[in-house]
């Protein structure tokens, strides 16, 4: 059987803050995933190429994206400037910051994150979505989450 992102023009990378708690990483992967498809236009979703994935008795058991999806890993700083970088061309970019992650404690977080300044928060994670020599450049320095 081949495979399903044979002639795939388009990928999905995050990068997380390898110094960052895991519970907080899993939390952020799922995050921005979500927004990297909440975010994008008509076409950007068309370009992330979804296809059910059925079980034996036919039920769809997961809609997924039949683009690579890559996890890697850097520091703090090399996050921030990846995401501006991905913002600057224009890319569809999510960024995860210690200001959106709910620690049990009543707070507003969408304030909080509105009024923090980017040099003082812990990214956890930056997700990118685009075509493929647009975002590989950007991310070729990073190593493969592990």
């Amino acid at each position: 059987m081949a495979s399903v992102n044979i002639g795939a023009t388009h990928k999905f990378v995050i990068v997380l803050n390898e110094k960052s708690p895991m519970g907080k990483l899993l939390s952020a992967t799922g995050q921005i995933a979500m927004s990297l498809h909440g975010e994008a236009t008509a076409e950007q979703r068309k370009d992330m190429s979804f296809a059910p994935f059925n079980g034996p008795s036919g039920k769809s058991l997961i809609t997924l994206s039949t683009c690579s999806f890559v996890i890697l890993k850097g520091t703090g700083g090399q996050l921030l400037n990846l995401y501006a970088a991905g913002s600057e061309k224009g890319l569809l970019s999510a960024l995860f910051t210690s200001t959106m992650s709910f620690n049990g404690i009543e707070e507003d977080l969408i304030l909080k994150t509105a009024t923090t300044p980017l040099d003082q928060v812990e990214p956890y994670g930056v997700g990118l979505f685009g075509k493929i020599e647009e975002v590989s450049p950007l991310t070729k320095k990073f190593s493969v989450f592990k």
